[in-house]
């Protein structure tokens, strides 16, 4: 638009109006999540915990048994210890040398007639210890 008015800079400069209209918009927020979805991820999410948690607590339980394994095999060795120094005792306590010299101690006298060998250590394979002692 010009400023020169028909050649008048005195004459105000008629303005054409613009009208602007304003129109408004309405906008609706909407739940970024319905509520039907936010109960089937509460559902999944709550599954997830209980699962993680069984399966921990069958690892706690696993590890207890191996626990337990290991205590057991450390006893069996144990008790395997002490019954081969038991067998060794028993081995000691049942020699012939001791057995006989034990019991001069205390006053018998050895009759080799009344003597009976079980298991003699010069026993041939097949033959019984009796038969054994019957041979001149």
């Amino acid at each position: 638009m010009s400023y020169y008015y028909r050649g008048n800079l005195a004459v105000e400069v008629e303005q054409q109006s613009r009208t602007v209209t304003k129109t408004k918009r309405t906008i609706r927020i909407k739940p970024t999540i319905p509520t039907g979805e936010k109960l089937l991820y509460l559902l999944f999410i709550s599954i997830t915990v209980i699962g993680l948690g069984l399966v921990g607590m069958r690892y706690s339980q696993i590890s207890q048994y191996n626990y337990d394994i290991q205590s057991t095999k450390k006893e069996n060795r144990l008790m395997a210890e002490k019954n081969s120094a038991v067998k060794l005792q028993i081995e000691q306590m049942s020699s012939r040398d001791r057995i006989q010299s034990e019991a001069e101690r205390q006053g018998m006298v050895f009759n080799p007639d009344a003597v009976h060998v079980l298991g003699h250590s010069n026993a041939q394979p097949g033959t019984s210890a009796q038969a054994q002692s019957k041979q001149p």
